[in-house]
């Protein structure tokens, strides 16, 4: 936790010196939730509708003044608001990078281990996780994959209009989607050169299949990835042993399927 504190820190600090940063991001900043739950609402009013969850105390969202006594924030890539009193706005710099953004506001987030805190969803949440990070951090809904199926993860990466590619690290786990996935017959089951060589860059999402996975089991898991080394990923992922994680893996580990590459 703390490298990963560390790391965090010195993407901020290295936007520190940079003039008006609030203007290239229509004003927002940080704030911090300071009493749970928090109601997060659609309109800035006590009598408005509710979204569907609450917001746990430490989280870090982005806001902006709205009415008096309210902050202008985000839900599911929607518009939303909550109350002033119970958020304090943070002196950290803010950045038009949206990379830099989700892994300082996934400082807090890791051991929670309630999937309601991750956009209100139920059930299987590694994507459900791995798609609320860029989109807390003000990534629009549509240029992330927004599903609970990792396999239909990796198809909206390889057919995506929005998409920055998909990067396949295992000719077998390639050729099993290609059998599995009728939307992905058009690609060569062999890996590309591109493919070959790539190296996962931070923001990327980071698919697996378990080696015990059963064999109607195309995709297992997936994460975000912080950052790599030519050996070693880095990784924050949703639902790791019921909660948020860290995690490192060998780059060569043949349970890694592939890379979703988002366009940031």
């Amino acid at each position: 936790m703390d490298q990963f504190q560390k790391q965090s820190s010195t993407q901020h600090e290295s936007h520190s010196t940079v003039q008006k940063q609030e203007e290239a991001i229509d004003c927002w900043r940080y704030g911090q939730v300071t009493s749970a739950p928090l109601n997060v609402r659609k309109q800035p009013s006590l009598s408005a509708p509710r979204w569907n969850n609450v917001w746990p105390i430490n989280r870090i969202a982005l806001i902006k003044p709205a009415a008096d006594g309210w902050y202008e924030t985000l839900y599911r890539g929607e518009q939303a608001f909550v109350s002033a009193k119970f958020v304090r706005p943070l002196s950290y710099p803010m950045t038009d990078r949206i990379v830099d953004r989700m892994f300082f506001m996934a400082i807090p987030e890791v051991g929670r281990d309630k999937s309601i805190y991750f956009n209100g969803y139920n059930g299987k949440w590694c994507h459900r996780f791995a798609d609320w990070l860029p989109m807390h951090a003000g990534m629009p809904k549509e240029r992330i994959p927004n599903t609970s199926n990792c396999g239909a993860g990796i198809v909206w990466f390889c057919t995506d209009a929005y998409s920055s590619g998909y990067y396949f690290q295992n000719a077998e786990h390639k050729a099993r989607m290609i059998r599995a996935y009728p939307e992905l017959k058009q690609i060569q089951p062999a890996l590309t050169e591109e493919e070959k060589t790539y190296i996962p860059a931070p923001g990327d999402y980071i698919y697996y299949r378990w080696r015990n996975a059963p064999a109607g089991v195309n995709v297992s898991h997936v994460g975000i990835v912080w950052k790599a080394t030519d050996e070693e990923v880095f990784t924050v992922e949703g639902n790791v042993n019921g909660q948020v994680g860290l995690r490192k893996r060998s780059l060569s580990d043949p349970c890694i399927v592939g890379y979703g590459k988002p366009n940031y």
